[in-house]
């Protein structure tokens, strides 16, 4: 049978405000998921090393709640300036290694995403202050990183792995600037460093992305002269262990079982 359109039955729910049931405690459970756990963030404090590991100091610790997951990056950086807990322009705002973008929603940040760092839970959110300069990776190999531990007496190796040192830079900072701040965070000697630059060869005019090592061998040569400052890539630690002769320096090098450390003068 062909029904006629005005006969046709109808199957369209319709709403009944009197027969509406609303579960009071379903309401409250659901407001409270509406926001995300207290946000903790560490501030690095005004200071050229930049980097985060398990040595860093931070100046202080703030908890800022009443964010939502559809809240942004710049959400939270406003959040900050406002509670005047960083007072130096926007902040950069970082789940290490990697710096958030503005229009990123905190609620993608509490996603566990293996492989990307973000592994962590909760999230460590870390605020950096606005770079004065430029940063630059300093690559510090193994052999002058390694880490000690005395156990039941005897020292034993804790740590041996590659270590990365970001350094805030300017243009006019010099080779010898540059060594300063890598002793005073490593502990290698000035005149020990050896240091070389991975730099793009747009710098020479080259095609860009080939890439040329430049050493650092003048120490009143700024970054702007090796082109550092717009074209580095990565600067690379080496420890010099030989004498002006060309011979192995065993006075001031000992490999011992606590491994190798410098006599300082």
């Amino acid at each position: 049978r062909i029904w006629a359109k005005e006969e046709r039955p109808s199957y369209q729910a319709v709403s009944d405000e009197t027969k509406r049931i609303v579960d009071s405690l379903a309401v409250e459970h659901a407001k409270s998921k509406e926001f995300l756990p207290a946000l903790v963030v560490r501030i690095l404090g005004p200071t050229r090393n930049l980097t985060i590991d398990e040595t860093t100091v931070f100046e202080k610790k703030v908890v800022i709640e009443g964010l939502r997951g559809r809240d942004t990056i710049l959400s939270l950086k406003q959040k900050l300036m406002e509670d005047q807990s960083m007072d130096e322009g926007s902040p950069r705002i970082f789940l290490p290694p990697h710096e958030l973008q503005d229009e990123t929603r905190l609620g993608e940040c509490y996603v566990q995403w293996p492989g990307f760092g973000l592994d962590s839970w909760p999230p460590k959110f870390v605020a950096k202050r606005k770079l004065k300069g430029f940063e630059m990776k300093v690559n510090i190999p193994a052999m002058e990183n390694a880490v000690w531990e005395i156990v039941k007496g005897k020292r034993k190796l804790k740590k041996f792995c590659a270590r990365r040192l970001i350094l805030d830079l300017n243009e006019s900072t010099t080779v010898g600037e540059l060594k300063a701040l890598i002793e005073q965070h490593v502990g290698i000697p000035f005149g020990r460093q050896l240091l070389s630059a991975e730099v793009d060869g747009t710098f020479f005019g080259s095609a860009e992305g080939e890439g040329y090592i430049v050493d650092l061998d003048e120490d009143s040569c700024s970054m702007e002269q090796h082109g550092i400052d717009r074209f580095g890539r990565m600067i690379h630690l080496r420890v010099n262990r030989f004498d002006c002769n060309g011979d192995f320096d065993f006075a001031h090098a000992n490999f011992l079982e606590e491994g190798c450390h410098f006599q300082q003068h």
